[in-house]
């Protein structure tokens, strides 16, 4: 599936694409989304005793897309937090109370208008629950963490020992490539032969990520160096640097690929977010960017109506999709 908004044009060719990784470049539907739910679930069932298994899914992979579609909680220990946070106010605090019943995906609409009132994030999900119920926000990133890194791969890249989770195999494991060996030579053929990331990932996530990229493509493929081991782009902005939607990361980007015009390429709200505070805080000598997402079905749609200017069902779409713009 392409969509490219009608009436679009280049001004410019384009000779720069920057990528997302989570969702773009790589699947991680069973990587960092199951550890959201992982930790979510052994907070407010194993360390509370609020909720079992047997009881049904406390959270649903549905739940957690429909908050990363509400904008504000890229960074997956957020997420934890907020359904955390949540999850223990709907069992506990809220018990009885019309707040109990409403869904997450309810709550997440709730959290998508305060973020279009620059009040969304971990600061709504602080704000709209009680106190009690809200978690110790270090204990829920060492529980992500452990779930998603697992035993061995917690000793190899983060330097520490499991303290909770011991016998976890590690989520991570389970990330695929969604990114065809030959797509940077094929956006080369076309005239974009400048690379950059913009992720959320933080220090071995992002080593991880650089790593699998690297390994799987094509011997010929040009190397930069970079702090995380030899990279397929010149540029990498870890969300430990800058965070999205902080227009800042695609400000730095440009400005270290010297784009005269480029794309970017997500798949969640606070992408396209990005992309448009970019274009809101244009300088005179600001390179133009397109908002390319990855999406499909009703997530598709609202990107339509939010802004964005091509939306691709896989990444790998995206040559023809630039080829058909006049």
């Amino acid at each position: 599936m392409i969509w490219i908004r009608p009436g679009l044009r280049k001004d410019r060719p384009l000779d720069s694409a920057v990528f997302d990784v989570d969702g773009v470049l790589i699947d991680t539907t069973g990587s960092y989304r199951l550890s959201v739910i992982a930790t979510t679930q052994y907070l407010v069932g194993q360390r509370l005793g609020l909720w079992q298994q047997s009881a049904g899914p406390l959270v649903t992979l549905e739940d957690v897309r429909a908050f990363k579609l509400a904008g504000g909680f890229n960074n997956d220990w957020d997420l934890a937090f907020c359904l955390t946070a949540l999850c223990t106010a709907r069992l506990r605090e809220w018990r009885g109370q019309p707040a109990a019943t409403r869904s997450l995906v309810e709550w997440a609409t709730l959290a998508r208008q305060a973020t279009e009132r620059g009040q969304g994030g971990i600061a709504w999900a602080r704000a709209v629950t009680p106190a009690w119920a809200q978690p110790d926000y270090d204990l829920a990133q060492t529980i992500h963490d452990e779930f998603y890194w697992g035993a061995a791969l917690l000793r190899e890249l983060v330097g520490r020992e499991p303290r909770y989770v011991l016998d976890a195999p590690g989520l991570v494991q389970s990330e695929t490539l969604l990114m065809p060996p030959t797509l940077l030579h094929r956006l080369a053929e076309q005239g974009i032969g400048r690379y950059a990331l913009i992720t959320g990932r933080v220090g071995a996530e992002v080593t991880w990520a650089v790593r699998m990229l690297e390994q799987h493509a094509p011997a010929s493929s040009r190397r930069f160096p970079s702090r995380w081991g030899p990279t397929l782009f010149e540029s990498t902005v870890p969300g430990e640097e800058i965070a999205k939607p902080d227009p800042a990361a695609l400000l730095l980007v440009a400005a270290q690929l010297q784009t005269q015009a480029g794309l970017y390429v997500g798949d969640t709200a606070d992408d396209l977010a990005l992309v448009l505070n970019y274009r809101a805080s244009a300088r005179t000598d600001q390179p133009p960017f397109l908002a390319v997402m990855i999406a499909s079905g009703p997530e598709a749609e609202i990107y339509h109506e939010r802004g964005a200017d091509l939306i691709l069902s896989e990444v790998g779409e995206l040559p023809a999709a630039l080829a058909a713009l006049p």
